[in-house]
């Protein structure tokens, strides 16, 4: 009791944040350099052990810190600017990073042996699944998750609960968990990262829901840009001098401009890994498509002249 009187209720939560990322930070550096040492030649690109794995998940790791504990950690709750910013970087580019180095493998190595031992034998235990298992199978399934994630990034940006969520701490932690869980889930299916319980989502199903992920944020951006009141009353505002451009109107056009961004590069992406190998089929030869015949509009024959 005496250390909440010390520190808020988002001091803590600030200083459990750092805590948390400090421990995930080392079990990541510390299950990555017993990868490595497995590996004899040098592991590709995309593998777990690789050094593009590595500087991904770092700089997520950097960037949540910056999110949670400083600056936006604060900025959140007194400017409406700031909050977009943080959403945006906690549903789409904090969770492209992490799951993009597909981190669980070197994470589990990362932990104590005993519960390295733990995690092995749950796999191996016999009989049907029981109640909570098969729950959590549904609900992380593609479509409940996007669902989800489409039904809580609105529900944060009612009026009431976003007024809420600057008045209670609590309430505030309680988003801002719920965005980066849900932003964690949409994009193992995008990636595709290790455990695939699922199994791998057809080509175009992946791009088509990295595609659905581009619009949340953006459309509550689109929607304030037109609003004819202020509907979102933070603590603290600014003005651009000579500009008719204050602190929700500047958050609008940052979430209809710049958000999505990561979905975006994401759906680029898979199309190009999906029609890849389109693009990569040899030429037909002249000989097979260069005749009168073939050159004839369907329907349409050769007229013979006497």
């Amino acid at each position: 009791m005496f250390g909440m009187a010390i520190w808020s209720v988002a001091t803590w939560w600030r200083a459990l944040a750092a805590l948390g990322i400090f421990l995930a930070g080392l079990a990541y550096l510390r299950g990555w350099r017993r990868i490595q040492s497995i590996h004899v030649s040098p592991p590709a690109r995309t593998d777990p052990a690789s050094g593009r794995s590595f500087r991904l998940f770092i700089t997520g790791l950097v960037l949540l810190v910056l999110a949670l504990v400083f600056p936006l950690g604060f900025l959140s709750t007194q400017y409406f600017s700031a909050r977009i910013v943080q959403h945006m970087l906690i549903v789409a580019s904090i969770p492209s990073l992490l799951l993009l180095a597909n981190p669980l493998p070197a994470m589990v190595l990362g932990l104590p042996q005993r519960w390295q031992v733990r995690l092995a034998q749950k796999p191996q235990r016999s009989g049907r699944p029981g109640p909570a298992r098969r729950f959590g199978h549904w609900a992380t399934a593609p479509g409940v998750t996007l669902l989800a994630f489409l039904c809580t990034c609105w529900f944060w940006y009612d009026p009431l609960f976003n007024a809420a969520t600057l008045r209670y701490s609590v309430i505030h932690i309680i988003e801002l968990l719920s965005l980066f869980t849900l932003g964690l889930l949409n994009w193992w299916h995008i990636t595709g990262a290790w455990p695939q319980t699922h199994g791998t989502m057809k080509p175009a199903l992946r791009v088509l829901y990295a595609f659905v992920g581009i619009w949340p944020v953006k459309l509550i951006g689109l929607a304030l840009l037109f609003a004819d009141r202020q509907i979102y009353e933070f603590p603290a505002t600014f003005q651009f001098s000579g500009l008719q451009i204050n602190d929700t109107s500047f958050g609008a056009m940052i979430a209809w401009i710049v958000s999505g961004l990561a979905y975006a590069v994401a759906v680029i992406s898979l199309a190009q890994y999906w029609l890849g190998p389109e693009g990569d089929k040899p030429a037909l030869p002249e000989s097979l498509w260069g005749t009168e015949e073939t050159m004839l509009a369907p329907g349409m024959k050769r007229e013979v002249l006497p």
